[in-house]
Order: C-alpha cells, then sequence, then structure tokens
C-alpha cells in the first residue's frame, strides 16, 4: 500500500540527514519496513528490532489514549507467541515463525475490524 503523509520533520533528524547525505524518506521507509511483531519476535537476537521497540513504547506511553480490545489483544497475542516459539524450537528456522506470525496477525487484525463494524453497527 502506498499513501502520502504530511510530517513535520524536526531538525534534529533533517540535520543528521543532510550531514551523513540521507533522503529522510529513505531513513523512514528502512523504518517503516523494519517494524515487524513477526520479525521481532521470531529474531530475538536480530539487530532490525528497533523499529518494533519504539512501537513497542509508544504502546506502553500512550495505552490510555489507544482504543484497543484487550481481550482480543491478549487472546492474539498468547497464540502468537505461543506459535513462534513452537515453531522456533522445532527448527531454529526464523521464515516458518515469521510466516505463522503474519497469519496470526491477520487473524487478529479480521478480528479487531469484525469487532469494530460491530460496534458501528449496533450503534445505529
Amino acid at each position: 500500500m502506498e499513501t502520502n503523509i504530511e510530517v513535520n520533520l524536526p531538525v534534529d533528524f533533517t540535520t543528521l540527514c543532510t550531514i551523513y547525505q540521507i533522503k529522510p524518506e529513505t531513513l523512514i521507509q528502512l523504518f517503516i519496513n523494519s517494524l515487524s511483531f513477526p520479525c521481532f519476535y521470531s529474531n530475538p537476537m536480530g539487530s532490525s528490532r528497533w523499529a518494533t521497540y519504539l512501537f513497542l513504547d509508544y504502546l506502553d506511553n500512550e495505552e490510555t489514549v489507544l482504543e484497543v480490545d484487550s481481550e482480543l489483544e491478549e487472546q492474539y497475542l498468547t497464540l502468537f507467541n505461543r506459535k513462534i516459539l513452537e515453531l522456533l524450537e522445532q527448527n531454529g528456522d526464523t521464515r516458518p515463525s515469521e510466516e505463522a506470525g503474519r497469519k496470526i496477525m491477520a487473524q487478529w487484525l479480521k478480528a479487531v475490524l469484525a469487532e469494530r463494524t460491530k460496534y458501528i453497527t449496533d450503534n445505529l
């Protein structure tokens, strides 16, 4: 999915990008590409986990303003963690666990959207 967004780039960010001759969009795209629960949990020693750490930190600090169904979150994160651990223990290869994680994330997304739709239609 491609989308155009507007972002305010702080001086510290643009200064570093200019010094190192990095296009801001390149760095932002790299960050976005690195944000992944399946990769994060399948590669506990991986070096590309920082984007997901930032996302998790945001969830910790902004939890009160986020409207997340905590029961669905717990259900799917438990399923997610069990499946990833099971697959990693079986063969140590991260690809099957990442793919399984993505399938569970897709199921979670469907459940979240169904719940939101139900909430909207029930309140009409």
